[in-house]
């Protein structure tokens, strides 16, 4: 179930932007929902509380929490207070090169707290906190800008993140992590094509009984979801950038046939493929044309 962020204000009219963030002062709760975003919470001004299996975090003012996609959880919000909402879609998550080879780091959420990543996380504020007055100004370039901020605190989450595993685990299991990051750069490479678990397990050298369990333990899901995942990446790209009639895209993804891409993608995107691109159209439309340009341009064909 996805939910809307109805009682959030939008800092700015930036909605076709890959990354909107939201100023929150509601006490409003959300019940257990999940998205295809990637959420970050940033309190100012009180605490807030998340649930993700079964598991309380409460997140103080000053510290970052981060909830990849597809992650279902709970939002608590106290009776007063503030805090930041940043809602990446996936295409600005994944345009990071090698943000591949350790999103699995990110399941099933990731609590920065003061406590332990005082470092990290003045760091964290001051891309987000950048992020956010970009965002909130009317600048030709804060799109762009506000982009840069994001990946930027993504990068060097991504650094500490591999720095901290390196720091905390024997060679046995640096070996292992190695093992996996290939793992997941071939998956990621090689997506379009048919790979089964079976294949998987041998070329990571593990049985295939700890392949699947190592597996669900690293990334947060199963050999299959993430497999998938990563076509629907390589299915919405080629959608949004290549001007390829959707039949050659459902080959190009490694798809037998259109009636299966369409009911593939319905039901990981919840739209069809040709309704995806339309949308990808009109928002790439929307970014040449502002909306007063817009208007005349379709006075323009009327008159045509």
């Amino acid at each position: 179930m996805e939910k809307a962020f109805a009682s959030m204000r939008q800092l700015d009219h930036h909605d076709r932007s890959p990354i909107r963030i939201y100023s929150n002062n509601e006490a409003d709760d959300y019940p257990a929902h999940w998205h295809r975003q990637c959420e970050i919470i940033m309190p100012v001004v009180e605490g807030y509380s998340a649930v993700v299996d079964d598991v309380t975090y409460d997140i103080l003012p000053g510290e970052v929490f981060l909830i990849p996609p597809g992650v279902v959880h709970e939002l608590f919000a106290p009776e007063t207070g503030q805090r930041y909402i940043f809602m990446l879609d996936q295409e600005a998550l994944y345009a990071i090169e090698g943000i591949d080879h350790i999103q699995h780091c990110f399941y099933p959420c990731l609590h920065l707290r003061v406590d332990r990543e005082a470092d990290l996380l003045e760091s964290a504020k001051e891309c987000l906190g950048q992020a956010v007055r970009e965002y909130e100004s009317h600048d030709l370039m804060a799109q762009a800008a506000v982009i840069a901020w994001i990946h930027l605190f993504l990068i060097r989450l991504g650094r500490w993140l591999l720095l901290r595993k390196d720091e905390n685990q024997g060679e046995h299991r640096h070996q292992m992590n190695e093992a996996f990051l290939d793992v997941y750069a071939y998956i990621a490479a090689h997506c379009s094509e048919k790979i089964t678990l079976e294949d998987m397990a041998a070329y990571s050298g593990y049985s295939k009984y700890h392949f699947v369990r190592i597996f669900k333990e690293y990334s947060g899901m199963s050999f299959y979801e993430f497999y998938m995942q990563q076509r629907m990446m390589l299915c919405r790209q080629l959608l949004a950038e290549m001007d390829v009639p959707v039949t050659e895209v459902a080959l190009r993804s490694g798809f037998g046939s259109i009636a299966t891409f369409n009911r593939v993608f319905k039901q990981h995107e919840g739209i069809t493929p040709t309704q995806y691109r339309k949308l990808k159209q009109r928002a790439r439309k929307a970014r040449i044309y502002p909306p007063q340009d817009a208007q005349q341009e379709k006075e323009r064909e009327e008159v045509r």
